[in-house]
């Protein structure tokens, strides 16, 4: 468990900012559940400057952070009022701005940004919230975009044959192949395409051709085969068009 113990003043917020986004970047959560994480402890940390002590008298804030398992747990203590989150109301979201009351926001803020809340207090420990969030591992790439040059035929196309399947093997399901170095295409070559294409079909995934050279791109159109293959002008607009059907 890693702390940081600061006078409970609103310029110990910035530090808190600090300390809890290095912390979050450090145990792995991606930007988003980061951002979350900083806000949800800002509000919280504000409540305890504004609330917990007198203005005169501003006591302490402790900021601690663990990881246990897939959890990254946030707790604040401070030693001030007893705080009960059953008095606060919950904030009005549907009345006019200027007819809502003040209040209840900043706790909504929290229960909605992080996964779990607790407020806990006794005597000797004081206010403890408690504030978990759960790290998601990132989603593996599965878009491969793969070069092809030269003759695509009955020599080689057994060859892009091999290469697209080791990749799909390894996890690939959105492939582009990029077309841009292929000079000569003959009907083997486009045999291979096919059962290429059916083998990411079956698994859920998607084959785009990019780039073709206008020879290539004749062939295609002379056997009909560019109604049934998703062709590009290049990799970026292959790549940004999984999802979206068939061009």
């Amino acid at each position: 468990m890693e702390s940081i113990t600061l006078t409970a003043d609103l310029e110990a917020l910035a530090r808190i900012s600090a300390f809890i986004t290095a912390a979050a970047e450090q145990a792995g959560l991606d930007e988003r559940a980061t951002w979350q994480v900083q806000l949800a402890v800002d509000e919280a940390a504000t409540n305890v400057i504004q609330h917990a002590y007198d203005p005169d008298a501003p006591g302490d804030i402790t900021l601690s952070w663990r990881c246990e398992g897939n959890q990254f747990i946030v707790t604040l203590r401070d030693f001030g009022r007893q705080f009960d989150p059953g008095s606060i109301p919950p904030p009005d979201l549907s009345s006019p701005l200027e007819e809502r009351q003040a209040g209840g926001l900043g706790i909504y803020l929290i229960t909605r940004l992080m996964d779990e809340v607790r407020f806990d207090f006794n005597p000797q420990g004081g206010n403890m919230l408690t504030m978990v969030k759960y790290i998601t591992p990132p989603a593996a790439d599965d878009t491969l975009t793969l070069p092809v040059t030269g003759r695509v035929d009955a020599a080689t196309a057994p060859q892009l044959s091999r290469a697209v399947h080791q990749e799909i093997a390894r996890g690939a399901r959105r492939v582009v192949l990029d077309l841009s170095g292929v000079s000569f295409l003959s009907s083997s070559g486009l045999r291979a395409l096919l059962l290429i294409r059916k083998e990411l079909m079956t698994l859920g995934g998607e084959l785009r051709l990019a780039a073709l050279q206008p020879q290539v791109r004749e062939v295609f159109d002379l056997t009909g085969f560019s109604q049934v293959f998703a062709i590009h002008p290049d990799v970026v607009e292959a790549r940004a068009a999984f999802g979206q059907g068939r061009a």
